[in-house]
């Protein structure tokens, strides 16, 4: 399992911190890296620097 990915296209995706608040749309951009928690046959479950998860698809990032 790769232990951080790197963005390899601009995504939109949405996070919601907290049941109850709004959820809000967060960019990944190009280059960015983000730390890898479970790796699964399609996507990565990756948190960004500031601790927001995603489930990012296999073709939107590659190992870094």
């Amino acid at each position: 399992m790769a232990d951080t990915i790197r963005i390899t296209q601009t995504v939109t995706y949405k996070h919601q911190a907290n049941l109850g608040e709004d959820v809000e749309d967060v960019e990944l951009s190009e280059g960015d890296e983000l730390t890898v928690l479970q790796d699964w046959e399609n996507a990565w479950l990756a948190k960004t620097s500031d601790g927001k998860l995603f489930n990012v698809k296999k073709d939107v990032a590659e190992p870094a």
